[in-house]
């Protein structure tokens, strides 16, 4: 696995924030959110204008799919909101967190009938409110794992 100063970073902003602001009696994070659509497109390719697919089960999971940290049905257009209680922000760590969706996707025939489909997190932005720290990330290009 190649070494990315990017996600080494955001680890430890993340860390950083959360102990200043324990030790400073600050905002915690309490929040993490993971919002994208699920379209109906070739795994691995693009598309911003493609119409999203309703109905699907995303899960989130930071250590291969084993265990579901959390899991939405996309909606009519395909978006879904995946979001972590203050619970599980503890074992949020974006390097090592993917959304999944297992196949088939009935209303989608260009994904194999088998296997699942993972992507990425990505970081968007930190929110701060008067009492808590939200940080917000997207999903990106679904490719096909098994």
């Amino acid at each position: 696995m190649a070494f990315n100063p990017s996600k080494l970073i955001l680890s430890l902003l993340f860390v950083v924030a959360t102990a200043a602001s324990v030790a400073h009696n600050n905002p915690i994070v309490a929040q993490v959110s993971v919002v994208g659509q699920m379209v109906c497109i070739v795994p691995g390719t693009n598309c911003t204008t493609c119409p999203g697919i309703a109905g699907v089960k995303v899960t989130l999971s930071c250590n291969g799919g084993r265990t579901t940290l959390a899991q939405a049905i996309t909606n009519n257009r395909g978006v879904v909101n995946l979001t972590l209680s203050a619970a599980n922000v503890g074992v949020f760590d974006q390097s090592q967190c993917f959304v999944y969706v297992k196949l088939p996707v009935a209303t989608c025939h260009v994904f194999s009938r088998t296997g699942t489909l993972r992507s990425p997190v990505i970081f968007v932005n930190f929110v701060q409110e008067a009492t808590r720290l939200m940080i917000n990330f997207t999903f990106g290009v679904f490719r096909y794992v098994n």
